[in-house]
């Protein structure tokens, strides 16, 4: 553990033992991309200026979580371009599985690359390190020392002047474990949301009577009834799916739909990939068919979860090297194989949320009970916040007010004159004055408790 903690602090910190790496060839290469970031910016021929901007400055509406996002994503990013660039590379990718590339194992193809495409790799490297370094630094100046510094595990700090197949093993794995965990945290998030809808709703029916219970029941049965009365919904990334985008959202004929216009003209950011958002915008017109925002029977949570349903589903099945961008040639590549093999007329299409179950019986028992106890203890402090109240006096009500003479008589003056009596003026009438009464506080009738249901002990 020495070894690595030296390296960092020396190389990363300090960085005093060797000069930057590949700095000229870096240059060079920041100096190739922008112009070539430049070129991609212009709005393609035939496309709106304002469809060409990219969208994700407008922000993101309530209950949608960001994409996955890193403190490495941009690194992340940079490294799959520069890779997916090469086309002995993309051939490489499409003879390994899942697992193998999951695994990393596409790090031991990497060495014959191109010198361009590693100059690059290493100008990347060198830029992620800087932030690193950076990073570093404003942690020991927040902290007082550097006993909190975790090693990054996402690039391979025992070479640091250069990109090699290690980097891009380790970059891989830690993405996977990254993603994975993201996915876990928010499925569970959810699955607790929808356990407390679910408590809630049987704690607000067990406090009715058995006639207002049946109502209840009745009313609720009626606004997922109402809110599950839409079209079948199509498969999220189907030739079907997105040949209604191309008709509905991009207005034009269904018969001339063409892959790889499509794919350019939802390539928002004109950078030759479908990242995250670019993917969700694409599901619009059908979450659109489910959920209305200004609709009280549709739950909007919902429908951010199902969007994210949804991008799973597209990322699984067309993002062969599962680097969580679709670049233009795998979707050429999915949109063939569809073409290859259509699908069943008898297609069910996809199953919402609504077709889902997402906790068992024994997880929401156990959640309704814990819940029922936080009910009882919230529903206990209420009624002593009455009883504590009646206990306070009021400080005015426990000393009486004094009155206060504003004119005090003068001191006594010696060998004074005896005053001229003058006769007193004229005082106009006094208005009719309520004294001052040292009033007791007002005492209420206790507070009826609400019989206590067995169920949830409120």
């Amino acid at each position: 553990m020495i070894k690595p903690l030296v390296i960092v602090g020396v190389l990363l910190i300090n960085g005093i033992v060797c000069p930057p790496p590949m700095r000229q060839q870096a240059e060079q290469a920041q100096a190739q991309d922008n112009a070539q970031q430049h070129a991609q910016q212009q709005p393609a021929a035939g496309q709106p200026q304002e469809q060409a901007q990219n969208t994700e400055q407008q922000g993101e509406y309530e209950g949608r979580h960001p994409g996955y996002q890193f403190a490495y994503t941009k690194y992340l990013e940079e490294v799959v371009k520069i890779l997916e660039s090469d086309p002995k590379f993309n051939d490489r990718l499409k003879n390994m599985n899942e697992e193998e590339i999951k695994a990393g194992k596409i790090a031991d193809h990497i060495d014959d690359l191109p010198a361009e495409v590693f100059d690059k790799l290493h100008k990347a490297k060198f830029e992620e390190i800087e932030r690193l370094r950076k990073q570093i630094e404003e942690q020991i100046k927040a902290d007082g020392g550097a006993h909190n510094i975790k090693m990054p595990d996402h690039l391979d700090i025992q070479q640091l002047e250069k990109f090699h197949k290690e980097d891009l093993r380790k970059l891989i794995q830690k993405t996977v474990a990254d993603m994975n965990a993201y996915d876990e945290i928010r499925k569970e998030e959810f699955k607790q949301y929808e356990m407390k809808k679910q408590a809630e709703e049987d704690h607000r029916l067990a406090q009715m009577t058995a006639e207002e219970r049946e109502k209840a029941k009745q009313e609720h049965e009626e606004s997922v009834k109402r809110h599950n009365d839409h079209e079948k919904l199509k498969h999220p990334g189907s030739k079907d799916q997105l040949q209604e985008v191309w008709e509905e959202s991009d207005h034009l004929e269904k018969d001339q739909y063409d892959p790889k216009t499509f794919f350019a003209l939802h390539d928002l950011n004109g950078d030759g990939f479908w990242n995250d958002f670019e993917l969700e915008s694409l599901f619009q017109l059908e979450l659109e068919k489910m959920y209305n925002e200004t609709n009280p029977d549709d739950d909007m949570k919902e429908r951010a979860e199902e969007m994210y349903r949804m991008r799973e589903h597209v990322m699984k099945q067309i993002d062969v090297n599962q680097d969580r961008m679709i670049s233009m040639q795998e979707f050429l590549n999915d949109a063939d194989a569809q073409n290859a093999n259509p699908p069943k007329k008898d297609d069910e299409g996809w199953q919402d949320l609504g077709e889902q179950k997402f906790y068992t019986d024994e997880e929401l028992q156990k959640f309704e009970q814990e819940y029922a106890q936080k009910q009882e203890q919230q529903h206990q402090q209420a009624a002593q916040q009455p009883a504590q109240a009646q206990q306070q006096v009021h400080p005015a009500q426990q000393q009486p007010i004094q009155p206060v003479n504003a004119n005090p008589p003068p001191p006594p003056v010696q060998n004074a004159q005896p005053p001229v009596q003058q006769q007193p003026p004229q005082q106009p009438p006094q208005q009719h004055q309520q004294p001052p009464q040292n009033l007791p506080p007002v005492h209420h009738e206790p507070i009826q408790d609400h019989t206590k249901d067995p169920t949830y002990g409120v």
